[in-house]
């Protein structure tokens, strides 16, 4: 399994100065620019803007904290918050950004569509996820909790940070679900209703 710490993870200044971006996950690992097939990231938006243009690319976009962005495309325009959802759409359709009240920090999950296609949804403390018929699987923590059922032992997983598991299932016995539980004497559980993300990378759609 990998776990990596936004802290850990260097940040890229964008080309237009308009926040910085560090890259959790990278798959596979040895990809280039144009050739990975899931990528995984924080950034922090210090000015508006627009999106950059990834043709090909599905995307998932989550606030993890700030007042939140206005997002607009020629034909609608979405607010997203922390606490949201994530937002799902065709990373080919950059939109503008705008930032509510101040920097933002968020959430990006992006996914090659020839290569294969994702599920990045909400957590609750105590639900579980299944690994099953899943090449990967991962959890994106905003604050102190415990991972159960990807590995021997439970795993503590600091806030902001993502863990991954990339190794299919032993197809020879059923997996075991995913679930998370907050630390003890985990003080920031009030700072974050929610706990974090679930992110299940599956086979492209034929």
């Amino acid at each position: 399994m990998i776990l990596v710490a936004v802290a850990d993870a260097a940040p890229v200044p964008w080309k237009n100065g308009g926040g910085v971006t560090r890259e959790l996950l990278r798959l596979p690992a040895d990809a280039g620019a144009d050739d990975w097939t899931l990528r995984i990231s924080v950034a922090d938006i210090d000015a508006d803007g627009p999106f950059s243009p990834f043709p090909g690319i599905a995307r998932w976009f989550a606030v993890l904290s700030g007042a939140g962005v206005r997002l607009r495309w020629p034909a609608r325009e979405q607010l997203v918050h922390a606490g949201d959802a994530p937002l799902h759409y065709d990373g080919a359709d950059a939109p503008d950004c705008t930032m509510i009240d101040g920097r933002t920090r968020d959430l990006n999950v992006m996914v090659r569509q020839r290569h294969a296609t994702a599920d990045v949804t909400l957590a609750s403390v105590g639900d579980e996820m299944s690994p099953a018929h899943a090449p990967g699987v991962g959890f994106f923590a905003l604050r102190p909790l415990v991972l159960h059922g990807a590995g021997e032992t439970p795993v503590a997983l600091p806030a902001l940070s993502l863990a991954w598991c990339e190794t299919p299932p032993d197809r020879r016995r059923p997996a075991r679900a995913w679930r998370v539980e907050d630390a003890r004497d985990n003080a920031a559980a009030q700072a974050h209703t929610v706990p974090g993300y679930w992110i299940r990378l599956m086979p492209a759609q034929p």
